[in-house]
């Protein structure tokens, strides 16, 4: 806690844009003062102490000494390469938002003296470091019904009730503060909810086009904005872009993406299999699975498309076929198979469930700028591994990033068990240890929240629910939040 910390009020003249000053020493005919530049308003994030970086020059080329004023002194230090920094790092939940005046004081070396000053206000933003309020899909370990529960990490607290079904193949979204149930295979419907009222339904739509007689099993919902946002139907090779604004129906489809180029040419039932997908730098980065009719993957594309024009881009990512998106090295992306952090898209592929080639489950990394394809890692790279595939992963940072790796087991009687690991994305470098304590039971889904809690579905016949983990320490943050049914699909409420 910042006790040092005074606020003071400086005229708007001061605040507006980068100021530079000649200040009390003048000028003179034979030499001018110092001039300072640098942002003269900064916002710098809680918890951190840099400002920002500022220079001072001399039209005389005199050497120069950075100094702060003595009203500033107190609570910020400046070094002689410009280095702005608080001494002790402002606390936004304390009451330390700002803003903070200091002013930048140059000096020259001329008989004079001369300085140049810069004032400066420092405002605090604060950091979300709590992890979010969720709601949660979960799922009886028999299949035979459902049910939506609510996770509040504050309070340890978990609500069940919501969304009760007597089919399991259901998942949840959300954007804001707006909750979306989508039901899938032979459901094909989706219900919007909000955080206000999770209980009240505010629509519920058909996710089936007009004249078709299969299943077009709505897969996943990416959101562009409030009123804007995605639909991929897994049996389908049509995406629908919909407004979940839309009171009625007729006003909910707004038009489609196509990904009929995508079908492989084993496959009779007309889709790519589109199973996940994220936005990034305005752009809908689509993972497909490409099956064939006796479901083995096929090379599996990522297609792209401009979320402004709704418009295909052409990627050249390979000369030699005639299709616009990116070929993968690995086969079989999941569902929740997709995300990106920064300017870059990760992929993730599992293989076929009937390959032991643990290569082929990889994560790969995809430019958002020119779409380059690069390989992070395979199952292949995990230490001691012989037959745990990769299923997902989130990214933290350029640094840092989770994924889960699952081996399939058939005696006594078919389990899974799963083990999360570190992993550094622009290196591929893999961490030997275990999250967690993981590897004894089955995780079912990995999600991120804005807090970069790392929250970790757990199916287990005695102990189900939903462990979230401190990215910072790699511990658990409370005890694992407990679920009556397996919890699946994590979606958050910001």
């Amino acid at each position: 806690m910042l006790t040092r910390f005074k606020k003071h009020i400086l005229p708007l003249s001061l605040v507006l844009g980068t100021v530079a000053l000649a200040g009390c020493g003048g000028s003179s005919k034979s030499n001018v003062a110092p001039i300072v530049t640098g942002a003269s308003s900064p916002t710098i994030e809680e918890n951190t102490t840099s400002v920002g970086t500022y220079s001072a020059t001399d039209a005389d080329g005199d050497a120069i000494v950075l100094s702060l004023t003595d009203d500033s002194g107190a609570l910020f230090s400046i070094t002689q390469s410009g280095e702005l920094s608080f001494i002790d790092a402002p606390d936004f939940d304390n009451g330390e938002v700002g803003p903070f005046a200091v002013t930048i004081v140059a000096t020259d070396d001329s008989k004079k003296n001369l300085t140049g000053e810069l004032a400066i206000q420092v405002s605090v933003g604060d950091v979300k470091d709590t992890p979010s309020f969720a709601v949660v899909q979960t799922v009886a370990p028999d299949f035979s019904g459902s049910e939506v529960v609510t996770l509040d990490p504050i309070t340890e607290q978990v609500t069940k009730g919501y969304y009760i079904k007597d089919a399991s193949d259901y998942t949840v979204r959300s954007y804001n503060k707006d909750v979306f149930h989508i039901g899938r295979y032979n459901i094909d419907s989706i219900s919007k909810y909000n955080a206000d009222a999770l209980d009240t339904e505010v629509w519920s739509y058909t996710t089936q086009d007009t004249g078709d007689s299969n299943t077009r099993n709505p897969y996943d919902l990416v959101s562009v904005n409030e009123s804007k946002a995605y639909l991929l139907r897994y049996g389908s090779d049509k995406v629908w872009i919909v407004n979940p604004q839309a009171t009625q129906f007729e006003d909910f489809k707004l038009g489609q993406l196509d990904l009929s180029s995508y079908i492989a040419d084993n496959n009779s039932n007309g889709t790519p299999n589109p199973a996940s997908a994220t936005i990034a730098d305005g752009k809908l980065f689509i993972a497909m699975q490409r099956l064939s009719d006796s479901f083995s993957p096929n090379k599996a594309y990522v297609a792209v498309f401009d979320t402004a024009t709704d418009q295909e881009i052409e990627t050249n990512a390979d000369a030699n076929d005639n299709l616009k998106g990116i070929p993968l090295q690995g086969l079989n992306p999941l569902n929740h198979s997709i995300v990106s952090q920064g300017d870059t898209v990760y992929v993730t592929t599992r293989n076929s469930y009937s390959s032991a080639d643990l290569t082929s489950s990889r994560i790969e990394a995809i430019a958002t700028s020119d779409y380059n394809l690069s390989s992070v890692l395979s199952a292949a790279d995990i230490e001691n591994n012989t037959g745990a595939f990769i299923g997902s992963s989130v990214v933290v940072s350029e640094t840092k990033g989770y994924f889960v790796a699952s081996e399939t087991f058939f005696t006594p009687s078919y389990y899974e068990l799963s083990t999360v690991y570190t992993f550094n994305p622009t290196t591929g470098v893999i961490a030997n240890e275990k999250i967690a304590a993981t590897g004894t039971e089955q995780i079912s889904y990995i999600a991120l929240d804005t807090a970069n809690f790392l929250w970790l579905s757990v199916s287990n016949p005695e102990k189900p629910g939903v462990d979230v983990i401190n990215t910072e320490t790699n511990l658990k943050a409370f005890p694992r939040l407990a679920t009556e049914l397996n919890p699946s699909a994590i979606a958050f409420i910001e």
